[in-house]
């Protein structure tokens, strides 16, 4: 090993992945690092990267794994007992550095391969939910555009009408409405915070009492709400808001607190 000698400091990687030929090459190693801080620095190194490298990869093998193994135990042959001149031996040279050096160094790449490539594949996933996250607020944001020309539509009509009323239980509710559009824009202000499983649900009521149909449910912000559109309004119809239990209800459970003609 007289390159061994000669180039001590090339051989930091060579001793991490314990690929050292013999023995003596390794107790020749040691001895030069008892005295090398530069290379007992990079050994370390070496160590914690080819650590990370293993972490990376690893995976908790298969709980049937243990038992497939104690299975096989029984059935499989086990090796000769050495006799005393075996046992005594001299062990025959290792394989020759640079083999062991090749195998140690294909498997650190085969690890940041396999590291390199889950990296990728959840960059990959991270940028493929960042697209859709950007495609469903480029809908909203059409979807917003969209309504509120339809609300501006409405304030602008020829015919709209206003009509602010107070309600029974404080606030007010302004409806805008537009017979030649079948549409009316509800805005409230100053309504009381609801309890704990109340919700404000809207309602259009026809004139005679027999046709009511939901519009959802009322999202109140510090007493007050943003334009709600509401379409296929007839005439004579009536624009109520009821107090109901959370999630709403198919029919109004109470009389509403304030009913505006629409």
């Amino acid at each position: 090993m007289a390159p061994l000698r000669r180039s001590q400091h090339t051989f930091t990687g060579v001793y991490a992945l314990d690929a050292l030929d013999t023995d003596a090459d390794v107790a020749r190693f040691d001895r030069h690092m008892a005295r090398c801080q530069s290379c007992t620095s990079e050994v370390r190194g070496f160590r914690e990267t080819a650590t990370r490298l293993g972490i990376a990869v690893a995976r908790q093998p298969p709980p049937s794994l243990r038992t497939a193994v104690m299975d096989e135990v029984p059935r499989t042959p086990q090796l000769p007992a050495l006799d005393d001149r075996a046992r005594h031996r001299r062990p025959g040279p290792r394989l020759t550095w640079l083999p062991r050096l090749a195998t140690a160094g294909a498997a650190v790449a085969l690890a940041a391969a396999i590291t390199l490539g889950v990296v990728l594949v959840n960059t990959q996933n991270q940028l493929d939910q960042t697209q859709q996250q950007l495609s469903q607020a480029r809908r909203q944001v059409t979807m917003t555009k969209t309504e509120l020309a339809a609300i501006n539509a409405v304030r602008t009509a020829s015919d709209a009408t206003l009509v602010t009323k107070a309600t029974s239980i404080g606030g007010t509710v302004t409806v805008v409405s537009s017979a030649s559009r079948h549409q009316i824009v509800v805005t409230t202000r100053g309504l009381p915070a609801l309890q704990a499983g109340k919700v404000y649900q809207l309602w259009l009521i026809g004139s005679a009492g027999n046709r009511i149909r939901s519009e959802g449910l009322l999202a109140l912000h510090n007493g007050q709400t943003g334009p709600v559109l509401i379409s296929g309004v007839l005439p004579g119809d009536i624009f109520g808001i009821t107090l109901e239990p959370a999630g709403g209800t198919v029919q109004p459970t109470v009389n509403p607190f304030v009913a505006i003609p629409a």
